[in-house]
């Protein structure tokens, strides 16, 4: 079975984990299978799904404290700053973690360790495996060396964009998955973005989230103005 130095990995992370099976896991994509067996081996997703309702906690906890007469929506706006697919990518490539991602050769060759995706559900997957290794505590100081360090001031979010100008102009915006393609672990996903229930752009990410998000920066790349 390839063999992680985990040394090397924590020394990135700048955390020491008690329990070595959870950064393993961590670490897991979905496409890796059994060394030599070529059965498929438990991945990192259900870790990425804790990690994700974990960072949120944390980021939302930080706001609430730290900017305590932010509105509810100016609150969220700056969350999504912080969560992010295009965020946990960035924090994920200063880390290295496409570096140490364990993954089947097919993925590896069509870009697999620099994949967004792939990186973002890392790094939430990382700080699921630090909640369950060292409680709420430690997952909180990882997310303030990593994530809440960050300066997101010039970040734009282009949903939240949208969504104001739309309660603006008291119009019905609405997303909608056009189509998608390629394996569970590297799917692509066109999303189209409609507006009183006319189709206005089409974004495309590996995420639906992140297709939202392009078909929501396309609509006002295409229509300067809007976003004043």
């Amino acid at each position: 079975m390839p063999s992680l130095n985990y040394k090397i990995i924590e020394k990135q992370l700048r955390i020491v984990f008690r329990r070595k099976a959870l950064l393993r896991l961590a670490l897991t994509h979905s496409s890796f299978q059994r060394y030599g067996t070529g059965r498929p081996t438990k991945s990192n997703e259900t870790l990425e799904f804790l990690g994700d309702a974990v960072l949120e906690l944390v980021v939302r906890e930080y706001l609430y404290k730290k900017f305590p007469r932010l509105t509810e929506g100016e609150s969220n706006e700056i969350k999504i700053k912080y969560t992010n697919t295009d965020m946990l990518h960035r924090i994920g490539g200063d880390l290295r973690i496409g570096e140490f991602l364990l993954m089947d050769r097919g993925e590896e060759l069509t870009g697999g360790r620099e994949r967004s995706s792939n990186i973002a559900g890392a790094v939430e997957a990382i700080i699921g495996a630090v909640y369950l290794d060292q409680g709420l505590a430690g997952a909180r100081n990882f997310i303030k060396k990593h994530v809440l360090k960050r300066d997101v001031s010039g970040l734009r979010d282009y949903k939240s964009l949208l969504n104001r100008w739309a309660m603006k102009e008291q119009c019905n915006i609405g997303y909608r998955v056009a189509k998608s393609h390629g394996p569970p672990h590297r799917k692509v996903f066109h999303v189209d973005l409609y507006v009183d229930k006319k189709k206005v752009s089409r974004g495309s990410g590996d995420s639906k989230k992140k297709a939202q998000q392009a078909a929501a920066k396309k609509f006002f790349e295409e229509n300067p103005g809007f976003d004043n």
